[in-house]
């Protein structure tokens, strides 16, 4: 196209310090001269901290929030039947249905006068289920509706924005294009029922994926071929610099994992299998970077396995902080697990990582091994197997001498694969084609 794009982004909360790829995404198209609007169902709280990107690209002054009633995001609950109450989960008090539905009147009254198919389309269960019953769409379209268009292309992260936001294709009359990451393609169709994006699959013009295995999963849940493609989220190659990995006498090993403290990053295990380690070195330091319900849980395990004065529980910290860690480590380790059968669609900490020049350790899980060079980058171990981290974890502290090798393979495959300024070239070059399509279509 001749001219910049207008692009609008659905997320979930806004701004989220683990969606680093999201922020990428956003900011790479402005610093390509897009134009860019953000549309959130909720706000990050105002004590979590947020990457210097949201300021210094002005993000928030970019941003829309639903500022949807509690029941409704991130709840959910169904205003049916009218007669009843509902309680939402931390309140002190119930809220009675009625209540709610004479809150909603007006927003109704609002989009019947101004789209009257659409509205009544939220309302049906047969089009949105339990979002339709829970009235989040309905309060979703009133707020839409107030926003100026038009916009080239609509753009959605995670399967569940996409079913939230898929009625804004026919509002503004713009493709719709949809990503799935992880959780969104494992866990929700586990607790939703494996046909919950029927209709987000017939209403997406693209769905991206980040690895082949997401590609597969995505397929199996009825996404057509022809929709699917192959888009990993990337890094700025700049500002993860490289630098081969020496030891210098006397220095601690120094291991690092950022991920997010639940169970199927698997912290568990490799906590367990560091205390192996150090058993035969005890020159370790382990620094975790990532907040999570488990915090509580593992600062027990640590305490329990010895390791207070190895482990440093670092929090929810900014891009900024990690990549100082990232300069300081010497070796990565990701110990990603199956839950359930839910699996992770890509680990863009092992990318970064590589792209330091640090060797990586992770498991052998969802997409992981796509993400490295088995044996030459770093070494991949069963799941849950903490013997087998521990052996790898250990002959990585013996041999320094192999870690510039394998840092500079990493570093080539991240370079070849995971370059953010290609990829988002590539994401125009997508949006471009499903504008033409839409266009085309519409004639």
């Amino acid at each position: 196209m001749d001219r910049p794009l207008r692009i609008a982004f659905f997320v979930g909360s806004f701004p989220v310090i683990s969606e680093t790829f999201i922020l990428r995404q956003i900011t790479g198209l402005l610093d390509l001269g897009h134009e860019v609007e953000i549309f959130a169902d909720t706000r990050a709280p105002n004590d979590t901290p947020a990457q210097p990107e949201v300021a210094s690209h002005r993000l928030l002054e970019r941003t829309t929030f639903m500022d949807l009633p509690p029941e409704c995001a991130p709840w959910e609950l169904p205003v049916w039947p009218l007669t009843g109450r509902i309680w939402i989960p931390g309140a002190s008090t119930s809220v009675h249905n009625s209540v709610r539905a004479a809150r909603a009147l007006w927003p109704l009254l609002g989009c019947l006068a101004r789209k009257p198919g659409l509205a009544l389309q939220t309302l049906r269960w047969s089009e949105y289920g339990f979002q339709a019953a829970s009235l989040s769409i309905l309060y979703r379209l009133a707020k839409l509706l107030g926003k100026r268009g038009p916009y080239d292309v609509l753009h959605a992260h995670f399967g569940p924005n996409g079913n939230s936001f898929r009625f804004a294709r026919e509002l503004w009359r713009a493709p719709f294009v949809v990503s799935f990451h992880g959780y969104d393609f494992t866990t929700f169709p586990r607790k939703q029922g494996v046909g919950v994006y029927e209709k987000l699959f017939g209403t997406a013009d693209a769905v991206t994926v980040n690895s082949e295995f997401t590609h597969n999963r995505v397929a199996q849940l009825g996404c057509p071929l022809s929709k699917l493609k192959l888009l990993p989220v990337g890094l700025d190659l700049a500002a993860f610099p490289f630098s081969e990995r020496t030891r210098r006498p006397n220095e601690p090993v120094r291991l690092l994992t950022v991920a997010r403290l639940v169970e199927i990053k698997g912290h568990e295990f490799a906590l367990r299998a560091v205390a192996k380690v150090r058993e035969r070195h005890p020159e370790l330091r382990y620094d975790i970077v990532g907040e999570g319900a488990l915090r509580n849980k593992l600062e027990q395990l640590i305490a329990e396995l010895g390791l207070r004065n190895v482990v440093i529980m670092h929090g929810a910290r900014d891009g900024a902080f990690i990549r100082d860690l990232l300069r300081e480590a010497h070796l990565a380790l990701l110990g990603s697990v199956s839950v359930e059968g839910d699996q992770e669609g890509q680990g863009l900490f092992m990318q970064e990582a590589q792209a330091c020049g640090l060797p990586v350790i992770a498991t052998q899980h969802g997409a992981l091994p796509e993400g490295m060079l088995p044996g030459k980058s770093g070494f991949l171990v069963p799941e849950r197997d903490v013997v087998a981290m521990a052996e790898r974890i250990e002959f990585l502290v013996a041999h320094p001498e192999v870690w510039p090798e394998m840092g500079r393979a990493g570093r080539a495959f991240v370079g070849a694969r995971y370059d953010i300024l290609q990829l988002n070239r590539q994401l125009v070059e997508l949006y471009e084609r499903v504008v033409e399509s839409f266009r085309s279509n519409r004639q």
